[in-house]
C-alpha cells in the first residue's frame, strides 16, 4: 500500500506540459548558443566591450570611445568584426569596460564564453531571488525564461541586460528587507551599466514615497558619476557624447522601439514619454505594493526607451515575476501568457506584437490599481456608516479583489 502514489503529489497536466515545452525551448536555445561559440565567437556585442576594456588598460580610460583605438584593439578579430561605426560602437558608461577588463587576459572567444556563463548565472540569481512559486512551477518559469528569444539573444550577443536583471532583483530584495543603502547601491550599478533600460526604476521609487531608498541611489550614482568623470577626463566625456550621438543617429537602434509604429521623430518620442509617465503614475497609485512598483519601473523604462534592441525585452521577464508575486487576476495571468508569443515574434524581426502587448499590460496594472482603490474606498465608507458603502457594485469589486488573492501555488 505504501507504494501507491497519491494523485495529489503529481503536478497538474497543464503544468507538466508547460514544463516539458519550456524544457525543450531552453534546450533549443542552449544548442544555438553553443553553436555561436564555434561558428561566430566575434559577431556579438561583447567584442566592443572587450576592445574598449583593452583600450582602457593599454591607452587610458579616456580613450575607450576612440574608434581608431577600438579598431586597433580588434586587429586580431576577423575583418568584418573590426568595424566600429554607427551600428557597432562602444557607447556604454565606462563601468561596463571596467567589469570586462579582467577578461582581456583571455583571448576574445574564451572571454566571450566566460562572459556568457556570468550572464547565465546572473539570470539564475534573478530567478532565485524574485521568481514566485515553488517546485515544478518555479523551475518551469526558469526554463521558460531561458527559452524566450530576448534572454537567448542576451546570451548569444553578450549583452549586459541579464546583469541588470540580477542587480535590480537584488535591489528589490534588499528594499523589501529595509536595507536602503545596499538597495540603492545595487540600483545605481544597474543604471550606470545601461541607463536607458532601468532609468525609471528610481523614479517610481521616489513617487511611491521610498525617499530614503531614492536618496541612497542618488548618492551612489553621484559617486559613480564622479569616478567616471575623473577617469574619462574632458577628452573621454566628449568622446562619450560624440559616440552616443553617432549611434543614436542610426535608425537601426530604434527599430525595436515605438518608432517601428510611428516612425523616427517627435511623435514616437511623445508616445514613449507618455507611456513612461503613465507607468510612473500607476506606480504612484500602487505605491504600497513594492513588487508592482519595481515591475512598473522596469516596464516603463522599456516602453519609453528611444534606444532598444531585442535583448532589452528580457527586463519584462523580471517584471512579470514580480507581478506574479501579487496574485494577479486570471485575465491578467492570461495576458502575461500572451507575452510569450509576442516576445518570440521578435526572432523574425517583428517587434509589433511586443510593442502592443506592453501597453496592454500597463492597462491591466492600471485597471487593478483603480479597482483596488475603489474597494478600499467602499470599505472606508462602510466603516463610516455610509449606507451606500456596501452596494452591489462595491461588493462585486471586493469579490474580485478577494479572487486576486488566490494565487497558483505550483505544488
Amino acid at each position: 500500500m505504501a507504494l501507491v502514489s497519491r494523485p495529489s503529489s503529481r503536478p497538474p497536466l497543464w503544468l507538466a506540459a508547460a514544463a516539458m515545452a519550456s524544457f525543450w525551448g531552453a534546450v533549443f536555445g542552449i544548442v544555438r548558443l553553443l553553436r555561436t561559440f564555434v561558428d561566430d565567437p566575434y559577431g556579438n556585442d561583447f567584442r566592443a566591450y572587450y576592445a574598449a576594456a583593452k583600450v582602457g588598460l593599454e591607452s587610458g580610460w579616456s580613450h575607450i570611445y576612440d574608434g581608431d583605438l577600438l579598431r586597433a584593439a580588434s586587429s586580431a578579430f576577423p575583418v568584418q568584426d573590426q568595424a566600429y561605426d554607427s551600428a557597432h560602437f562602444f557607447v556604454h558608461p565606462p563601468l561596463l569596460a571596467w567589469i570586462v577588463a579582467p577578461l582581456t587576459a583571455l583571448p576574445e572567444p574564451a572571454a566571450f564564453v566566460l562572459w556568457t556563463v556570468i550572464g547565465a548565472g546572473a539570470f539564475v540569481v534573478a530567478w532565485a531571488v524574485a521568481c514566485p512559486f515553488t517546485g515544478l512551477a518555479k523551475i518551469t518559469l526558469l526554463l521558460l525564461g531561458l527559452a524566450l528569444w530576448s534572454v537567448e539573444e542576451s546570451l548569444r550577443f553578450g549583452n549586459p541586460t541579464l546583469l541588470l536583471l540580477a542587480l535590480v532583483a537584488l535591489a528589490w530584495q534588499q528594499a523589501k528587507r529595509d536595507r536602503a543603502v545596499l538597495a540603492g547601491a545595487l540600483l545605481a550599478l544597474a543604471v550606470m551599466l545601461k541607463p536607458q533600460d532601468v532609468i525609471l526604476v528610481p523614479v517610481v521609487l521616489l513617487v511611491s514615497g521610498r525617499t530614503r531608498l531614492f536618496m541612497a541611489f542618488l548618492g551612489w550614482a553621484a559617486v559613480l558619476t564622479i569616478a567616471f568623470v575623473i577617469n574619462l577626463g574632458s577628452h573621454g566625456v566628449n568622446g562619450y557624447l560624440a559616440a552616443t550621438a553617432l549611434v543614436q543617429s542610426d535608425p537601426v537602434h530604434q527599430y525595436d522601439t515605438l518608432a517601428y509604429i510611428f516612425g523616427v521623430g517627435p511623435v514616437a518620442f511623445a508616445v514613449e514619454l507618455s507611456l513612461g509617465a503613465l507607468a510612473v503614475f500607476v506606480a504612484y497609485l500602487r505605491r504600497h505594493e513594492i513588487d508592482t512598483v519595481f515591475a512598473l519601473g522596469l516596464l516603463g523604462s522599456v516602453m519609453s526607451s528611444p534606444h532598444l534592441h531585442q535583448p532589452d525585452y528580457a527586463l519584462d521577464v523580471l517584471a512579470a515575476w514580480l507581478v506574479l508575486r501579487t496574485a494577479p487576476s486570471t485575465a491578467h495571468r492570461l495576458w502575461l501568457l500572451a507575452g510569450i508569443p509576442a516576445c518570440q515574434f521578435t526572432s523574425i524581426g517583428l517587434p509589433l506584437p511586443q510593442l502592443l502587448w506592453q501597453p496592454g499590460w500597463l492597462a491591466f496594472l492600471g485597471r487593478e490599481a483603480v479597482a483596488r482603490s475603489q474597494v478600499a474606498l467602499a470599505a472606508d465608507r462602510k466603516q463610516a456608516g455610509d449606507p451606500d458603502g456596501d452596494d452591489s457594485d462595491h461588493a462585486e469589486l471586493r469579490h474580485d479583489a478577494e479572487d486576486k488573492e488566490v494565487g497558483i501555488t505550483g505544488r
